[in-house]
C-alpha cells in the first residue's frame, strides 16, 4: 500500500503528461492521478485548466481532444478547481509582481497558497532554477513523489 500523500496544488506540467501516453512523464503522472482517485486531495486553478487545453491542442492539433481533457479535469477527476475569485486574483497578482516566472506557474503557486499546501511541478520547468528564490508555498516535483 502506498503511503498517503499530502495535499498538493497541481501545475499544468504535471497533468498534461497524464493525457499524453507517449510523454516520458506519463507513468509518474498516471501514478499521481491514481492517488487522487484513491482519495488524496489535489487542487488546480482555473487558469491552469485553461492552459492544459491550450497545451494539449497545440501538441495534438486536436481541439476536441483538448476540450475533453479539460472536461475530465473539471468534472471527472476528484480535483478541486479553484475559480478566479477576487482572493485568488489578488494572490496571483502579488506573486506575479515578485516572482520572475510565467503567469500560469504563479497561478499554481497562488492555488497552493490559498489551499495551504505545496505546489507540484515537473523538473523540466523553468521553475527548477528559480525555485529557491520564489515567494510563496513550498515546491515539490513530480519526479520526487
Amino acid at each position: 500500500m502506498r503511503p498517503r500523500l499530502e495535499p498538493l496544488a497541481l501545475d499544468t506540467s504535471v497533468i498534461v503528461p497524464f493525457f499524453l501516453e507517449e510523454d516520458m512523464l506519463h507513468e509518474e503522472a498516471f501514478k499521481l492521478v491514481e492517488s487522487v482517485f484513491e482519495g488524496y486531495f489535489a487542487c488546480i486553478s482555473a487558469v491552469n485548466v485553461a492552459e492544459i487545453g491550450y497545451v494539449l491542442e497545440r501538441v495534438t492539433e486536436d481541439k476536441e481532444f483538448a476540450q475533453n481533457c479539460m472536461h475530465a479535469v473539471c468534472y471527472e477527476m476528484p480535483i478541486d478547481v479553484l475559480p478566479l475569485s477576487w482572493e485568488f486574483m489578488r494572490k496571483l497578482a502579488h506573486l506575479k509582481a515578485v516572482n520572475a516566472i510565467s503567469f500560469c506557474d504563479n497561478a499554481t503557486l497562488a492555488a497552493a497558497n490559498l489551499q495551504s499546501c505545496k505546489a507540484l511541478f515537473t523538473r523540466e520547468k523553468e521553475i527548477v532554477a528559480k525555485a529557491m528564490r520564489l515567494t510563496g508555498p513550498e515546491i515539490m516535483f513530480l519526479e520526487e513523489l
